[in-house]
C-alpha cells in the first residue's frame, strides 16, 4: 500500500489534516528516496536530492503542525521512513516506481492548493506552495527521465538552492551529513533558569537524540557558573565532533573569554593558553561578538545556566526546537572550520 493508499479517506480536508498528511508524507519520502538512492545508483544524485528535499519539508512542517496541535513522535517518523523504504524495494525496475510516483504525487497537489488557497496566514500559504512545487519538480524529473531526457533534476537542485541548500549539500547522503565539516557546524545554546533545569533538558535531549536515527547530533554540554564564578569541570562535554569543534571546546571558549583564558578546564584549545590566543581563535572559531559573549555571562552570573549543542545545519531547527519545548530559550550561533 502506498502513503496516498492508506491516507485517501484518513482524516478531513481541513487545515489540519492536510497538515498531517504533508508531514508524514515527507518522513515517508525521507525512508523512500534514501532507499531508493541505494536501489538505483545510476540515479544516485537527483534521488539523494530528493531524500534531501523531503528531509528539508519535514522540518520545514513542523512548525505548523506544532501550531495546529499535531506533533510526530520519534517512533512514528522511523515507522514512516521505514514504511517507504519498504515502499520502494516491492519495485524492481525504476520505471515502474517512477511511474507510480507520477501519478502518488498528482494525489496530493489539490490538498497543496487548498491548503495555500484557504491558509488564514501568508507564511502557511507559503508552505502549500512550496510542497506543491517540490512535490512538480519530483514528477517532472522522473517524467524525464522515463521519456529519455533527463533535465538532470534542475527544478530539485533549484528549489533546495532556494532554500540555502547548495548542490553539493543535496547531494549528500543524510548519514554522511554529519562527516562533512567546514563552516555548517552549529553551536545552538539555550538558557535555563537553574542547574537542575538545564541538566534535566540536557538529559532529555539525549534520550530525544539516541531515540531516533533522524537525529545525530554532535555533542551536547551543560555550561554553569560556580558561586565563584568558576566553570565546573564535569560539566563540559568531553565528546569532540567527528569533524570540527568539540562542545567541550566551544563551551570552554565561552568560559574563558571574560575571564581572559584562566577559567579555562584542562587546555581545551589542545595547550592554547592566553586571552590573545583564545579571544582570536573565539571571534574566528564560533563567529561570537564581544556583545554575544557578554551577554552570555550576564545570563551565567543570574545563576542561569546553558545547554550547549554542536549541530550541524539540517539539525539546527530541530534541536533548537526541541530544546525550546524543553523549557529553554535557544540561539544560534555558526562555528567555523579553525584548526586547533
Amino acid at each position: 500500500m502506498t502513503f496516498v493508499e492508506k491516507n485517501r479517506f484518513a482524516g478531513s480536508r481541513t487545515e489540519q489534516g492536510i497538515l498531517k498528511i504533508a508531514w508524514e508524507g515527507e518522513f515517508f519520502g525521507v525512508g523512500l528516496f534514501e532507499e531508493l538512492t541505494e536501489m538505483y545508483p545510476e540515479h544516485a544524485e537527483q534521488l539523494t536530492a530528493c531524500a534531501t528535499m523531503e528531509w528539508y519539508n519535514t522540518h520545514y512542517c513542523e512548525p505548523f503542525a506544532h501550531d495546529a496541535g499535531m506533533h510526530v513522535t520519534l517512533e512514528q517518523a522511523e515507522k514512516l521512513g521505514r514504511e517507504g523504504a519498504a515502499m520502494a524495494r516491492r519495485h524492481r525496475k525504476f520505471e515502474s516506481i517512477a511511474k507510480l510516483l507520477i501519478e502518488e504525487t498528482k494525489e496530493v497537489d489539490p490538498l497543496y492548493k487548498q491548503m495555500s488557497k484557504g491558509a488564514k496566514t501568508p507564511e502557511l500559504a507559503t508552505l502549500g506552495e512550496d510542497l506543491l512545487e517540490h512535490e512538480n519538480a519530483m514528477r517532472d524529473w522522473m517524467k524525464s527521465e522515463l521519456d529519455g531526457k533527463s533535465d538532470g533534476g534542475e527544478k530539485i537542485f533549484a528549489y533546495l538552492e532556494r532554500h540555502g541548500i547548495t548542490r553539493e549539500e543535496a547531494v549528500t547522503p543524510r548519514e554522511a551529513r554529519e562527516d562533512s565539516a567546514g563552516n555548517k557546524q552549529q553551536l545552538v545554546l539555550a538558557f535555563f533558569p537553574s542547574e537542575d533545569a538545564a541538566d534535566q533538558a540536557a538529559e532529555s535531549l539525549k534520550h530525544w537524540e539516541k531515540a531516533t536515527e533522524y537525529m545525530k547530533v554532535d555533542a551536547i554540554g551543560v555550561l554553569v557558573k560556580d558561586n565563584k564564578g568558576k566553570i565546573k569541570e564535569q560539566k563540559l562535554g568531553r565528546h569532540a565532533g567527528k569533524k570540527g569543534m568539540g562542545v567541550g571546546v566551544a563551551l570552554g571558549l565561552i568560559a574563558a573569554v571574560p575571564t581572559g583564558g584562566l577559567s579555562l578546564v584542562g587546555g581545551v584549545l589542545g595547550g592554547a593558553a592566553g586571552g590573545g590566543v583564545i579571544g582570536e581563535f573565539f571571534h574566528k572559531g564560533l563567529k561570537m561578538t564581544d556583545e554575544d559573549v557578554a551577554r552570555i555571562g550576564r545570563e551565567l552570573d543570574t545563576g542561569h545556566a546553558s545547554v550547549g549543542v554542536l549541530t550541524w545545519d539540517f539539525e539546527t531547527e530541530a534541536v533548537a526546537e526541541q530544546l525550546k519545548d524543553l523549557g529553554g530559550t535557544p540561539e544560534t550561533h555558526e562555528v567555523a572550520k579553525v584548526a586547533a
